[in-house]
C-alpha cells in the first residue's frame, strides 16, 4: 500500500504526479462550500495524490464568480493546503476576470495556472485567434509577475478550440519561461504523445485516465484527472506501477469505474458517490446547467460503483471498505467539525 501523503510545501513531483481535478461542493446559494472541499482535498492527498488542481472543468469552475473562487483558493491555503501543491484553473469569459485569477493565485503562490481556450464564438476561432487569446493574456498577467507559470489546457469537447502543438510552439518560443505545461483532455492517446515528443521541456499531463500507462512510457509528467475524487489510491497505484504491464492491469480496473461513472454526467457522479460515502449530502448539489442524477439511475449507479469497489485489493479501495480485520481502509471524508 501506497504510505499516505504528508501536507508539506515540497514542491509537485517531476514525474508520476497524480492531480486530483477537485469536485467543488456548493452550499444553498451555490457559491463553493470551502469547508466541505477542504476536507476533501486533505484526504485526497492523504490517499495520495500530490496535488489539486482547483476549479476546473471537473470542479465547475467557470460558473463561480471571480470573488468566490479568490475567496476559497484563500480558504484553502488557511486550512493548511500547501499552495505548491495547487494549480488553480483560471479559465473564464472575460480576459480581464482571467487576469485577476491569475495574479491572484501567484501572488499566494501556487504551483501554476490553468487556461482553457475560449469557449465562445467557437465556430469561428482560427489558430490565429486561439494564439492571440493566449498572447493577450500573457501579456496582461506577466505584465507585473514575472513568475507566471502557465499550463496550457485542450479539451476541445469542452470548449470547442483545440489547441495545436503550432499555437503551443509560437507561445513556448515568444514567451520563453511562462509555459510551464499542457493538460491534454483530448483523449487521442496520438495527440498526446505528440505533445509529449515536441515538448519535452514543458510538464505534459493526461486528462484521459487510462492513458496514464502509455504517455509516462513516453515521457508525461503525471495526470490531472476527475476520477480522482473518488478512486485516488486506484489512482496512485496505477502511476506507481513497477512496469508498463502492471500499470496496463490497473488501467483496466480504472476503466470498469469509469464505465460505471460515465453513464450519466461525469460531474455529477463524481458528486453522488461524493455524498453517498461521506454521508454529507451537500455533494449532490450542482451549479445549474449542471443537475443531480433522478432515480432509480442515481441508486443504480451507486449500487454498481460498491460492488466494482469492492473487487478491488483493499489498498486500492478509498470510498468503501469490507475489511475483516476489524481496521478500515475508509478515508475520513466528513466535514471537520
Amino acid at each position: 500500500m501506497t504510505p499516505a501523503k504528508t501536507l508539506d510545501s515540497l514542491a509537485l513531483p517531476r514525474d508520476k504526479c497524480l492531480l486530483v481535478a477537485a469536485a467543488t461542493p456548493v452550499t444553498v446559494d451555490l457559491a463553493p462550500d470551502e469547508a466541505l472541499l477542504a476536507a476533501h482535498c486533505q484526504m485526497l492527498i492523504a490517499a495520495g495524490a500530490d496535488g489539486i488542481a482547483l476549479f476546473g472543468t471537473t470542479g465547475e469552475g467557470p460558473e463561480f464568480s471571480v470573488r468566490d473562487r479568490r475567496a476559497t483558493l484563500e480558504a484553502m491555503l488557511a486550512a493548511g493546503i500547501p499552495a505548491r501543491r495547487l494549480i488553480v484553473s483560471a479559465t473564464a469569459l472575460a480576459l480581464p476576470d482571467i487576469v485577476e485569477l491569475s495574479r491572484h493565485a501567484i501572488d499566494v503562490g501556487v504551483d501554476s495556472v490553468l487556461l482553457m481556450p475560449p469557449c465562445v464564438f467557437r465556430s469561428g476561432i482560427t489558430e490565429e485567434g486561439t494564439y492571440r487569446f493566449y498572447a493577450s493574456a500573457i501579456e496582461r498577467i506577466a505584465g507585473g509577475h514575472s513568475d507566471l507559470r502557465l499550463c496550457l489546457y485542450h479539451y476541445p469537447d469542452i470548449c470547442g478550440v483545440p489547441l495545436k502543438p503550432t499555437v503551443v510552439r509560437r507561445l513556448d518560443e515568444n514567451f520563453p519561461g511562462r509555459i510551464a505545461g499542457i493538460k491534454d483532455s483530448g483523449g487521442d492517446l496520438g495527440f498526446t504523445e505528440t505533445l509529449i515528443r515536441s515538448f519535452g521541456h514543458l510538464g505534459v499531463y493526461t486528462g484521459t485516465e487510462i492513458h496514464v500507462p502509455a504517455a509516462l512510457a513516453v515521457g508525461a509528467r503525471g495526470t490531472i484527472c476527475g476520477l480522482g475524487n473518488v478512486m485516488p489510491r486506484l489512482m496512485r497505484a496505477m502511476l506507481d506501477a513497477p512496469t508498463a504491464f502492471d500499470g496496463r492491469r490497473i488501467a483496466q480496473l480504472v476503466i470498469s469505474g469509469d464505465a460505471i461513472l460515465s453513464r450519466q454526467s461525469f460531474a455529477a457522479s463524481i458528486k453522488a458517490v461524493l455524498a453517498h460515502a461521506t454521508g454529507e449530502a451537500d455533494w449532490n448539489r450542482l451549479v445549474p446547467p449542471l443537475n443531480k442524477i433522478s432515480q432509480p439511475e442515481r441508486g443504480w449507479m451507486l449500487r454498481d460503483f460498491e460492488a466494482w469497489e469492492s473487487g478491488l485489493p483493499a489498498s486500492m479501495r478509498s470510498m468503501t471498505s469490507d475489511d475483516p480485520s476489524g481496521t478500515t481502509n475508509v478515508l475520513p471524508l466528513k466535514r471537520a467539525l
